[in-house]
């Protein structure tokens, strides 16, 4: 018998990636499903956790009522981000305690988060502590500091601040690819927009539907209860998210769900779906000429992966307002304000989607560099073994 080299694969121990979100914001809570979904791709493990599984009861149910009221009443929503408080009050202190005794027991030490409400609970987390080599990525999804994250301490060594976009740098960092597939060139896209108010329908959007109709643009509008499809015309479609969803629920196999999502027919039930990789309404983002919204993180996020221009309405906060002169400062979007004074053009738009274009080439995908930087490889050990041979 003879001997020689062979060399063989040995998988490392890979650890799960904690995805810390919250479903009152779509902005976070669809980042992070999706970078659950990639890391999964990857074959990488990961535990998405959303904060209102950990509120008190009585405060997470109170979410849907609000998710409404803000939805009717968009200077109410205005109103309440002003006067947004600590999250701590809130937290159920057994279910809270419960998680962080099961990240210790299994030493996670990797996370992302992309809401700033999980600071505290973060925090709490470092100081229970010893482990020397906790990485926890701080996912902006605006350009500038938003509510959640103004509230807490967010200076400990082992956060890293990821800023998607910047407003202070006027700069991007990564692209959130929310698909694999390459945008659809311009001039191959339906000669259709698609006009919403963020996760919650939150901001003027409804008011610009009359007027786009009347100057023949063709729309995809997402409504988010029955009354918002009331008047509803031939030249329209109406999309609808499930109003009885609920981001903190979870589905037969113990999994979170994008919004449950349909188009609305005359006379007949919405057939509402789930895509598994992605949000189904990204399928109608690819397809567009423009994205006619609030300029909300998520918004940006697919506008970017999807090359489609923004056209962006009246901002939720002073942070979105940064984000919508971001954009336009970038080349990337314009004011619906100034898109009206073109005369609705359709050749300005062309030129902020191959600007949008050429960002994209030079961009960093912020899950390949996070697997390259947090993630174990597959290593090759050399070994002696014994090789068949004939003497």
């Amino acid at each position: 018998m003879t001997l020689q080299y062979q060399p063989m694969l040995k998988e490392m121990r890979q650890e799960t990636i904690t995805i810390l979100c919250s479903g009152a914001s779509l902005g976070a809570y669809i980042p992070a499903l999706i970078a659950s979904r990639q890391l999964s791709k990857r074959e990488i493990a990961s535990d998405v956790v959303v904060l209102e599984n950990i509120l008190l009861e009585n405060k997470r149910n109170n979410v849907p009522e609000t998710k409404f009221a803000f939805h009717r009443n968009f200077s109410l929503a205005l109103m309440a981000q002003k006067l947004a408080k600590d999250i701590t009050p809130s937290l159920d202190f057994e279910l809270t305690s419960n998680l962080l005794a099961t990240w210790k027991h299994q030493r996670r030490k990797r996370f992302m988060i992309f809401s700033g409400f999980w600071l505290p609970i973060a925090n709490r987390y470092l100081q229970e502590t010893d482990y020397l080599d906790i990485a926890i990525d701080l996912c902006h999804m605006d350009a500038s500091a938003s509510t959640s994250w103004k509230m807490y301490d967010a200076t400990h060594s082992a956060f890293r601040h990821i800023w998607f976009f910047n407003w202070e740098d006027k700069c991007l960092s990564y692209n959130f690819c929310v698909s694999d597939d390459e945008p659809i060139p311009y001039n191959q896209r339906s000669d259709r927009f698609l006009i919403h108010g963020g996760g919650w329908g939150v901001g003027t959007y409804k008011s610009k539907v009359p007027e786009l109709m009347h100057k023949g643009i063709k729309l995809d509008v997402i409504a988010y209860e029955q009354q918002d499809i009331e008047n509803k015309t031939e030249h329209s479609r109406y999309f609808l998210i499930d109003p009885t969803w609920k981001p903190w629920e979870k589905d037969a196999q113990r999994h979170h769900q994008f919004p449950p999502f349909g188009e609305v027919k005359d006379n007949s039930n919405i057939a509402f779906q789930n895509n598994q990789p992605y949000p189904e309404v990204y399928n109608l983002i690819w397809q567009s000429r423009a994205i006619i919204s609030k300029p909300g993180g998520g918004t940006l996020v697919d506008s970017l992966s999807a090359a489609t221009p923004l056209v962006w309405l009246a901002p939720y906060g002073d942070y979105e307002n940064n984000n919508g002169l971001l954009w336009e400062y970038l080349g990337f979007g314009i004011s619906y304000e100034k898109w009206a004074d073109s005369g609705y053009s359709f050749d300005i738009l062309e030129k902020l989607h191959l600007n949008i274009m050429q960002a994209r080439a030079s961009l960093p995908n912020y899950i390949n560099s996070y697997v390259e930087t947090y993630c174990p490889k597959m290593i090759t050990e050399s070994l002696i073994v014994p090789a068949n041979s004939v003497n």
